[in-house]
């Protein structure tokens, strides 16, 4: 699998270059993975302010009947005085753009997957993170969140050393698979793949990955191609396009 490179949080995600083979865990990778430090998402996440107007009517619309219980005749405004205003109803608040939540668990059951979710942020390198183990599955905690705006980035290991990996199976995926990715509220955002790219590393589709959108979308990634045990890398990688269902 290869992480990208991330140029900076603001955005919902980062841009990103192939980094590293990161699909082939063990040797590969450079130690532990430093704690995964979320990066800023205002850009692509941007959160429309709500802004209430109460319904407030200028001037005075003159005393209330006194000394009566019950109702009794109140007396007409002079014909030379025109009436007060009717208070404006008051105003619908605007809709708030969600920013959604961090996901706990990815689950597609075309390919058998249910597995937890551990965030991965920017290396030292300024590449994104990947799973050290190749049996985990990461999310780029720079990047979008599910119900929120801009993508959603899952990733993880098509092998390793001693067999297939977690993402073993991603080669499986066909446009009208559905994959659900649940938060920490509990809510399972459920989505339809609409594409199945495979990419040389070189020719790597940055911009559709990671670049902000105006809407809830989802991507999975992890290596694919021919291994080329000189270099240690697979020379593809497969990207899964998803978007919500409904």
């Amino acid at each position: 699998m290869t992480p990208t490179r991330a140029r900076g949080g603001s955005g919902g995600t980062g841009t990103a270059r192939p980094a590293g083979d990161a699909c082939r865990a063990g040797g590969s990778l450079r130690g532990p993975a430093r704690p995964a430090r979320r990066v800023g998402i205002a850009g692509a996440l941007g959160v429309g302010a709500v802004l209430v107007l109460g319904g407030c009517a200028s001037g005075d619309a003159g005393p209330s009947p006194s000394g009566s219980v019950g109702p009794g005749p109140v007396a007409s405004a002079p014909a030379s005085e025109p009436a007060p205003p009717a208070a404006p109803a008051p105003s619908e608040p605007a809709p708030v753009v969600g920013v959604g939540a961090d996901p706990t668990r990815v689950t597609v059951p075309a390919i058998g997957l249910d597995e937890p979710l551990i965030g991965l942020g920017i290396a030292e390198t300024g590449a994104m993170e990947v799973p050290v183990d190749a049996d985990d599955v990461g999310w780029f905690t720079g990047g979008g969140r599910p119900g929120g705006r801009g993508p959603t980035v899952i990733a993880a290991h098509v092998d390793s050393t001693t067999g297939p990996a977690v993402f073993a199976r991603l080669s499986e995926l066909v446009p009208g698979d559905e994959v659900s990715v649940t938060s920490v509220t509990g809510t399972a955002v459920r989505y339809v793949v609409d594409e199945v790219l495979d990419v040389p590393k070189a020719e790597f589709p940055t911009g559709r990955v990671f670049g902000a959108q105006p809407t809830d979308q989802l991507r999975l990634i992890t290596c694919g191609g021919v291994f080329d045990r000189g270099s240690g890398h697979y020379d593809q990688n497969r990207v899964v396009f998803a978007s919500p269902v409904g």
